[in-house]
């Protein structure tokens, strides 16, 4: 069984994103049944890109990540939105205000991750975690609701869920934590 695991490139003039060194440091480990991706911070390159990779690896579970900038703990994102709303440009220029992703969806599905079990393992290897209502407005929740809906309709038996993390650098001691915990994640399918 696959676990496909993405991040996103760097977004806003920022040099670095938090999801996609853990992505990154993730990929190089070479585990069995996980593959990684970093995605363009982009609604349509990052929508397009996240529907090519579902169905070319048909995971049994997607575990997207993001960078939540001022926050201190793991965020579990518990409902993809049907709609882009953000006044925040794309890394594309592109802005997208009060728009609905898939016209003939509904307006949101549940987080379908076992949130439960991954937030009590990311408190046993020390990391303080969040529950929040939904992934906001702008790309992450694009690509939470596009890999949603493409389980919903197309990949039955995919279960699909997002996850920010906060900012950490390249070689920080809190980068490896949250390497572990994908691990764990990511065997635990």
């Amino acid at each position: 069984m696959t676990t496909l695991v993405t991040g996103f490139e760097p977004f806003g003039g920022a040099h670095s994103n938090a999801s996609e060194l853990a992505v990154t440091a993730l990929g190089a480990l070479g585990e069995a049944g996980v593959v990684t991706a970093v995605l363009p911070t982009s609604y349509r390159r990052a929508g397009a890109g996240i529907g090519e990779l579902l169905r070319a690896h048909r995971p049994r579970r997607v575990l997207m990540l993001g960078l939540a900038a001022g926050t201190a703990q793991l965020r579990f994102e518990q409902v993809a939105l049907n709609l882009d709303d953000s006044a925040a440009p794309d890394n594309d220029g592109e802005v997208r205000l009060r728009r609905r992703i898939v016209e003939e969806a509904p307006v949101g599905y549940w987080n379908s991750l076992p949130l439960g079990r991954m937030a009590e393992t990311a408190r046993d290897l020390g990391e303080e975690v969040a529950f929040s209502r939904d992934a906001g407005g702008y790309v992450c929740n694009h690509v939470f609701f596009t890999a949603a809906h493409l389980a919903a309709t197309d990949l039955p038996g995919t279960d699909a869920g997002f996850v920010h993390l906060p900012e950490v650098g390249g070689a920080d001691k809190r980068l490896k934590r949250f390497v572990a915990i994908l691990r764990a994640w990511a065997g635990d399918a």
